[in-house]
C-alpha cells in the first residue's frame, strides 16, 4: 500500500508576492509559503486565491516551487473565472502526465451555465452564474478515474457591512437584506455543484470524486441560518442522506472538534457587543468525497482519521514571523488516501 496526500489551501493575497521587487516582509512571507508547502508535501494541491492567468501560475510553480509541483492547465485555455483570485491545481511532477482539467464547457453541459434565482418572498426571477467557475482536476490513475472539484464560492461580503450592523435600524436591515441575497446566490452555486455530482452518478456506479476548497460559509453563519434561511450551505453541498451513495463524507468528520477550524475572525454579526468582539474559530476550508472512496471497493481508499487541519506545520512555520510575514490567514486542510498496489 502507498499513500496520496491531497491538500487544499487558501493562500491569502498570493498575487501580491508575484511582483519582481518585494519588500523584506514580502520576501520573508514568500519564503515561508514555500517552506509550508514543502513541509506539507501534498501530491495534489488545490490552491485557492491563486494568481490570475496561466503565465502567473507557471511563474509561481517555477519560482516558488522549483517545478517540483506543476500546474494543471485547461487544454482549451478556458477557465470562466472572474477577478484576480483563481483556483489552480498543482500536482507533483511525476503525477503530472496523468492529470488534466475537465473543460468548463463540459461542466456547463452537464449542469447549467446560468440559472434562475428567486429571493425569499419574491416572485421576480434573476439569473446567476459562478463568479469563479469550479475547476475539475482529473487523474487517470492507471485507468482509474479520480475527479477533484476545486471550489471558491463567491464571498458574502457586503461593503461597509460592519458599520451598517453597528449603526442598527434601517442600515442594519439593509445589510441583512444584502447578506441574505448573497447567501442565497451562493447556495444556488452549491446546488449547481450537486447537479454535476448527480450527473456523474448517472454515468458511473461508483464515481471517485473529491470536493475541496474555500466554501466561504463563515462569519454570520449561525445568525442568518437560524433567523432567516433555516438551511446551511454544507448540507446543500453534502447532499441528501436518503440518497446515501451520493452523500459526501467530510474529511474532518472524525477530526477532534476543538481542532476543526481553519480561520479565526471577529464575527460582528452578533446580538451583543461582547459576542461581536470575540474571536471565533471558523471552518471555511473543506475536503469532501464520495462514499465509494470509503468502502474499499475502489483502488483508492480513505480510512478513518485520515483528514486533518495542518495546525502543527502552519504553527511552526509562522510562530517566528511578524504578522505581515505570515503565510496566510487560512490553515491548509489535508486528507491521506490509501492506494492499493
Amino acid at each position: 500500500m502507498s499513500q496520496i496526500k491531497v491538500t487544499t489551501w487558501n493562500i491569502e493575497h498570493l498575487v501580491r508576492l508575484m511582483q519582481p521587487v518585494l519588500t523584506v516582509n514580502q520576501a520573508n512571507r514568500r519564503n515561508a509559503i514555500i517552506q509550508e508547502i514543502k513541509d506539507i508535501n501534498p501530491d495534489v494541491l488545490c490552491l485557492v486565491e491563486g494568481p490570475r492567468g496561466e503565465e502567473a501560475i507557471d511563474t509561481f510553480a517555477a519560482e516558488f516551487l522549483n517545478n517540483q509541483w506543476l500546474p494543471v492547465k485547461a487544454a482549451d485555455g478556458k477557465y470562466a473565472t472572474n477577478g484576480t483570485q483563481w483556483i489552480w491545481f498543482l500536482v507533483k511532477n511525476q503525477i503530472h502526465p496523468m492529470a488534466s482539467l475537465l473543460p468548463v464547457d463540459t461542466w456547463d453541459a452537464f449542469t447549467a451555465k446560468t440559472w434562475d434565482v428567486n429571493y425569499w418572498g419574491s416572485f421576480e426571477t434573476e439569473r446567476h452564474r459562478h463568479y469563479r467557475h469550479p475547476q475539475v482536476l482529473i487523474l487517470d490513475w492507471h485507468g482509474f478515474r479520480v475527479e477533484f472539484i476545486g471550489l471558491h464560492l463567491k464571498s458574502k461580503f457586503v461593503n461597509q457591512g460592519a458599520s451598517m450592523w453597528k449603526v442598527g435600524g434601517e442600515k442594519r436591515e439593509e445589510f441583512i437584506r444584502g447578506a441574505l441575497k448573497a447567501r442565497i446566490k451562493m447556495t444556488t452555486e452549491a446546488a449547481n455543484v450537486r447537479s454535476y455530482i448527480a450527473e456523474k452518478f448517472t454515468q458511473v456506479e461508483k464515481p471517485a470524486i473529491f470536493l475541496l476548497g474555500d466554501l466561504n460559509d463563515g462569519p454570520g453563519k449561525e445568525y442568518f441560518e437560524q433567523k432567516y434561511l433555516f438551511f446551511d450551505l454544507m448540507s446543500n453541498i453534502q447532499g441528501d442522506v436518503f440518497e446515501a451513495r451520493q452523500y459526501l463524507n467530510h474529511a474532518l468528520f472524525d477530526f477532534p472538534e476543538h481542532l476543526r477550524w481553519t480561520v479565526q475572525f471577529k464575527d460582528f454579526v452578533a446580538d451583543d457587543e461582547a459576542q461581536a468582539n470575540q474571536v471565533r474559530d471558523i471552518l471555511l476550508d473543506h475536503i469532501l468525497f464520495t462514499q465509494a472512496l470509503c468502502d474499499d471497493s475502489l483502488p483508492w481508499r480513505i480510512d478513518a482519521n485520515a483528514g486533518m487541519v495542518e495546525h502543527e506545520i502552519h504553527g511552526l512555520i509562522n510562530a517566528p514571523l511578524k504578522k505581515s510575514e505570515q503565510t496566510s490567514d487560512h490553515k491548509p486542510v489535508s486528507v491521506l488516501v490509501t492506494v492499493k498496489e
